[in-house]
């Protein structure tokens, strides 16, 4: 081992290990935001900057002082793939089970094959479990665990981009995330094959950890710029309603739902069942029910019955309008608008529409009478 020595690259990367436990310890005691999804990113950046050190210690000579035990590091990439499912999970709201402790247990049973190398107990048998061959076995389990979780990302962020609970800027953090994950990766397996097959050169090493510093330094970045992205939460710095105080909802977040909300009503049509409840509808847009009632409180100035009744006022003027709906009765129009009673349909209609369905009905057909009369001349 060459004698122990810093150089430019190695004082970066040692930075970068720095930075990810300061920020291990920033998420770890944040209040602010989803707890379990702080904290797992909080063990991430944690493991990342562990990874890091060790890796410092190795390039520079300095891991001759380190007892044997840190060796266990070398097998912390088993344990990335699971952190970072579960950190997306997180942010997305989405459900853990304990089937999700399953993801851990290639960690657990290298870590268990390795104990005797760590106390530095040598058995009879050590030179046949230890040796060459099962060697490249071990390397090609732990390199192939590390590439699968990387092309799942892709595969599961693809599917997750429509996620109704989901925010751009949030997206775009997982995205990123996926991708130095995959860099690593890539970099870990090509350090391995390099490694065995040709004249190993230490910049070659050098990548394995750069993915590594470079999502430390990008979540340093948002910590600062966009928090929220990281958090899976938005604060808001202004002062919400007072019926809404301790809502964590800002106006960015409002308004993103609320383009999700519309286009659901105009596509999907639910108001036309005249059973539909708030807490259904909110369920339907993976929104609890409190912040849908905040987001359409505050940004439409209606309650759940006119923000509905809305939408079958206007579907209601739609059918009356049709030429071949000039002979149904107006009841049967409010029923197939989602309306339940006459009474509802008739005082919903006049709030909206701002004349009775008759009436409307009435200068509906006088107008496309006046539009094939003035087609003859044409």
């Amino acid at each position: 081992m060459q004698e122990p020595s810093l150089d430019h690259w190695t004082f970066i990367f040692l930075f970068a290990g720095a930075h990810g436990l300061f920020l291990a310890i920033v998420l770890f005691f944040q209040k602010k935001g989803r707890a379990q999804a702080n904290q797992v990113l909080a063990a991430i950046m944690f493991l990342f900057g562990l990874t890091i050190f060790y890796y410092v210690a190795f390039w520079t000579g300095y891991i001759e002082v380190l007892s044997r035990v840190f060796r266990v590091i070398l097998i912390l990439p088993l344990t990335f793939g699971p952190l970072f499912l579960l950190y997306f999970k997180l942010l997305q709201r989405e459900k853990i089970s304990r089937r999700d402790a399953w993801h851990l247990l290639p960690f657990f049973l290298f870590f268990i094959s390795n104990v005797p190398q760590y106390v530095g107990w040598e058995p009879t048998w050590s030179g046949t479990v230890y040796g060459p061959a099962v060697y490249y076995v071990r390397v090609i389990l732990l390199n192939s665990h590390t590439l699968a979780y990387a092309a799942y990302f892709f595969v599961y962020l693809k599917k997750q981009q429509s996620h109704a609970s989901l925010m751009p800027f949030q997206f775009r953090w997982m995205r990123m995330a996926a991708v130095c994950y995959a860099g690593f990766a890539v970099s870990l397996a090509m350090y391995y094959v390099l490694y065995v097959t040709i004249d190993f050169n230490i910049t070659h090493d050098y990548a394995v950890s750069f993915f590594m510093s470079v999502f430390v330094y990008l979540a340093g970045y948002l910590g600062y710029r966009q928090p929220e992205a990281l958090m899976g939460e938005v604060t808001s710095k202004k002062s919400p309603a007072p019926k809404y105080a301790k809502s964590g909802l800002t106006q960015t977040e409002a308004t993103f739902h609320l383009k999700n909300i519309t286009r659901f009503m105009e596509k999907e049509r639910p108001y036309l069942d005249s059973e539909l409840k708030m807490e259904a509808l909110a369920q339907q847009l993976n929104l609890s029910k409190h912040t849908f009632s905040q987001i359409i409180n505050d940004n439409l100035r209606q309650n759940f019955a006119d923000f509905i009744n809305r939408y079958r006022v206007e579907e209601a003027q739609r059918l009356l309008a049709r030429l071949e709906n000039q002979n149904e009765k107006i009841l049967t129009i409010a029923y197939d608008a989602g309306f339940r009673n006459k009474a509802s349909f008739y005082n919903a209609f006049n709030k909206h529409a701002g004349i009775s369905p008759t009436r409307y009905r009435a200068q509906a057909l006088a107008s496309h009478k006046q539009e094939r009369k003035t087609a003859r001349f044409f």
